[in-house]
């Protein structure tokens, strides 16, 4: 892919991001800034850009541009990202096999279960 002229996403990437060095114009982490090439760059997604639903934004930045730019330039809107569930159907964050209200339960099903085991070995 070409590299993009100075648009808003370019500006952003070299106002905000921490990776980018303004004096060498690059990125300190491996040469050429790979959103300014073309490619997709997960520091940049999950640090810089952040989620579309993020509140606390940095004023002076038209969000909707920038998440469509950096769609468009590394085709990050081709790939699905596949959100995981609970069994009651909250999502859940990474690392997380319960969400907090489904896990609560689990735990206390579990403890009346060993409660119920222990009683019934104590009586017997």
């Amino acid at each position: 892919m070409a590299k993009i002229r100075e648009t808003i996403l370019a500006r952003f990437i070299k106002d905000e991001c921490a990776n980018f060095d303004k004096h060498y114009q690059e990125c300190v982490s491996g040469g050429a800034c790979k959103v300014l090439n073309g490619h997709r760059c997960g520091y940049f997604e999950k640090a810089v850009l952040g989620p579309q639903d993020y509140t606390y934004r940095l004023p002076g930045y038209d969000y909707g541009k920038l998440f469509a730019q950096y769609a468009e330039q590394t085709g990050a809107n081709k790939r699905k990202v596949k959100v995981r569930r609970c069994e009651c159907g909250n999502p859940l964050q990474s690392r997380q096999r319960y969400c907090d209200g489904c896990a609560k339960k689990r735990r206390q099903k579990t403890m009346r279960e060993s409660l119920r085991k222990y009683r019934h070995k104590q009586a017997g």
